[in-house]
């Protein structure tokens, strides 16, 4: 199959309906408006390594449908580099604005800074980690895909795993050693998630009530283990909170379609799905400045968490509306871009 016979494939609402949850219960992570309830912890607390699943889904069904892989590199890259870097440039100078405007004392504006925020090294924007993680992902994904056709999906998932299993042994060690922000960013801790999706693609559009009954299983497991029914220390804590996305994952896609009968729900939260991305970023910038305007200790001040949680919505939301119009401007000054997918997305 060559470039110019490819078709759009049509999307799968189940995933953009997912990823609408999952741009939702980032907000209430930021927020923290739900505390410390078992629905945030075993359910909210889990959109970040959804999204990485499925990161892992979207990307396999779109090689899936392009051979050879290297004639579609160039392609590959093109569109993520447009999808991913120039939204995450767009919102450098607004976050420097930020940090110019309230002047949180820990923070130094300088050439050096700029450099690596360029690069997408930014330890001092809040939340920013994820945006790094996912470009180091899409840099090594085409590796994996190819991977999976020579060896098949099922090793790549089962190696991905092991390199999972591998990096929480050390991930005290490489929290203590890389800091916070290091230890996020590091994304070999994520693989054994994105391999999980790329053995899952093939499936999701027949994920049903069976799938999402036998996934329940492993998750009742992980949340008894991680609630302390059979003991153990911090490391299997630490395995079953981090394994509980995968069979997740794949009980809340069978879910998907049944719920989309709610009148609005997969509008909305499809919308929501395909524009996750210029959410994200949206709320990052002002989750950075809901925080230096109102400090410690915690990470709104006293502003109530709910209206924290709608305030990062409605930056989210701006964001996108900003970022559509400023694409239809450009287009119409005919500068030569195909913005398809939309950047904002």
């Amino acid at each position: 199959m060559t470039g110019a016979t490819i078709t759009a494939a049509p999307r799968n609402p189940a995933i953009d309906m997912l990823k609408g949850c999952a741009i939702l219960w980032v907000l209430l992570i930021h927020s923290k408006a739900l505390g410390d309830a078992a629905v945030y912890k075993y359910l909210v607390n889990q959109a970040v390594p959804i999204f990485i699943v499925l990161f892992g889904v979207n990307s396999e069904l779109w090689w899936r449908r392009r051979s050879p892989v290297r004639a579609h590199l160039a392609e590959w890259y093109r569109n993520r580099f447009r999808r991913l870097v120039i939204p995450m440039w767009a919102a450098l100078p607004v976050w420097w604005a930020i940090v110019f405007f309230w002047q949180p004392p820990d923070i130094r504006l300088r050439p050096m800074l700029l450099v690596r925020h360029v690069l997408g090294y930014m330890p001092e924007i809040g939340t920013s980690w994820f945006v790094t993680v996912i470009i180091q992902l899409v840099i090594v994904f085409p590796l994996l895909h190819v991977a999976a056709r020579r060896i098949g999906s099922t090793v790549v998932c089962l190696l991905g795993l092991v390199s999972f299993v591998v990096a929480g042994l050390y991930a005290f060690n490489l929290f203590l050693r890389l800091g916070q922000y290091g230890y996020y960013i590091f994304a070999p801790r994520l693989l054994g998630h994105v391999a999980f999706g790329i053995w899952l693609a093939p499936f999701v559009v027949s994920l049903g009530w069976r799938a999402a009954a036998v996934a329940a299983v492993p998750i009742a497991l992980c949340i008894m283990v991680d609630a302390g029914a059979f003991g153990g220390g911090r490391l299997t804590h630490f395995y079953a909170r981090n394994l509980e996305p995968l069979p997740l994952t794949i009980v809340l896609l069978a879910l998907m379609p049944p719920f989309a009968r709610v009148p609005g729900a997969a509008s909305v939260l499809g919308w929501l799905g395909q524009s996750s991305y210029g959410i994200y970023i949206g709320q990052m910038l002002t989750h950075n400045a809901l925080v230096y305007h109102y400090g410690p200790p915690s990470p709104h001040g006293d502003l109530n968490p709910w209206l924290a949680t709608l305030l990062l919505l409605a930056g989210g939301l701006a964001a996108v509306f900003i970022g559509e119009g400023l694409l239809r401007v450009l287009t119409a000054a005919g500068r030569g871009w195909t913005w398809r997918p939309s950047v904002a997305r």
